[in-house]
């Protein structure tokens, strides 16, 4: 049964070819269909039928607190390829996990139909988090503070020994500027 699993993936995987190269602030703004700052309020694997092929999911519902983009129900189910079903697994390589109760921003692109409903994997994903003086601020996906929208896509470890650390962005003024340029680009 386990090398079914690993076959499927790598069939699913040649069929859903997906770059987890970070793609700029503006491109994953123009790209989702649905952005928004959530909650997670639970998850659970099941099988479903993926293009003809039994595989297991993961479903993670999200209770919605502010949309920058897109509209859909209070609730959000966002379906990630792999988990585990008993004593199989299928593990997916740079897939998202998220844990009960985790506040993040989301840039979702193609939820039921992708591998992975979250663009660029993790690159689309901002955890958010108190600092020290009490604001809440956004995360990248390597838990370094977005200290601005340019390092969405920027390796900022390898420039971080060179200057002094910035402020983190207020989830705030993040918001702003992804409802800017929501209403800016041209729509799809």
């Amino acid at each position: 049964m386990r090398a079914f699993l690993c076959l499927t993936f790598i069939a699913l995987s040649n069929l859903h070819a997906t770059s987890v190269r970070a793609p700029g602030f503006n491109a994953l703004v123009d790209r989702a269909e649905l952005i928004f700052t959530g909650q997670v309020l639970g998850q659970h694997c099941e099988w479903r039928d993926i293009e003809g092929r039994r595989s297991i999911v993961t479903l993670v519902s999200f209770g919605v607190e502010r949309w920058h983009k897109g509209t859909s129900p209070a609730v959000v189910t966002l379906q990630f390829l792999g988990g585990t079903m008993g004593e199989i697994t299928l593990s997916v390589s740079e897939m998202p996990k998220f844990k009960p109760g985790e506040r993040t921003v989301l840039f979702v692109e193609g939820n039921g139909v992708a591998a992975c409903p979250i663009i660029g994997f993790f690159h689309g994903r901002f955890s958010l988090k108190r600092d020290g003086s009490g604001h809440e601020i956004v995360l990248r996906h390597d838990g370094e503070p977005l200290t601005e929208t340019d390092d969405v896509a920027r390796d900022v470890r390898a420039n971080q020994a060179l200057t002094a650390p910035k402020p983190g962005l207020s989830h705030d003024d993040f918001s702003a500027v992804i409802r800017a340029r929501a209403t800016a680009a041209p729509r799809k």
